[in-house]
């Protein structure tokens, strides 16, 4: 319900910025005239569009989400790879999501975790999602994977961060 309430707040302190922007300019416009009312305009979207940091939770160079590698797939079997979809916590109005890809030696016996990521799906308005690392370690039983992610969810509003609260989530989850 928190996630949903921060969610509203955002854009609702949106909505009321971009009204006081429009009557910033209309003001900015009967005062000093027209040419000075664009550059108020463009300098007020350079600092809209510079406000997305987003970019942490992708790889380098990629708009592919940061992946922590546990083993190379040259070292497994080349004929199976699995993928494991965990559910990290629900919220109201979003997920938290780990995923593991998984293959087997080249016995075809042991399962080894090859690499994860982490990810939020849903409504996701205000907070930022920043995994810090992974870990996915095999388990006596060859049937399970016991994981560690931590990470750090960003509150924002406006695109300034407020609170930043660290999240640890630890589990068992069972291949297929």
């Amino acid at each position: 319900m928190l996630y949903l309430l921060w969610g509203l707040l955002n854009i609702a302190v949106f909505l009321f910025f971009v009204i006081t922007c429009f009557r910033a300019t209309r003001l900015v416009r009967e005062q000093f005239g027209l040419f000075t009312s664009i550059i108020f305009v463009f300098g007020l979207l350079s600092f809209i569009s510079n406000s997305n940091d987003d970019e942490v939770n992708k790889e380098p160079n990629s708009s592919q989400i940061r992946t922590w590698k546990f083993t190379s797939e040259d070292s497994l079997s080349r004929n199976a790879t699995y993928f494991i979809d965990v559910e990290l916590e629900k919220t109201l109005i979003s997920k938290y999501q780990l995923g593991i890809k998984y293959g087997k030696d080249r016995q075809g016996q042991i399962n080894i975790p090859i690499s994860g990521n982490s990810w939020t799906t849903g409504f996701v308005s205000g907070t930022n999602w920043k995994p810090s690392y992974i870990l996915v370690d095999r388990t006596s039983d060859n049937t399970k994977f016991e994981y560690s992610v931590h990470g750090t969810i960003e509150w924002k509003l406006l695109g300034a961060t407020i609170y930043s609260q660290p999240k640890k989530y630890k589990g068992i989850v069972s291949t297929k």
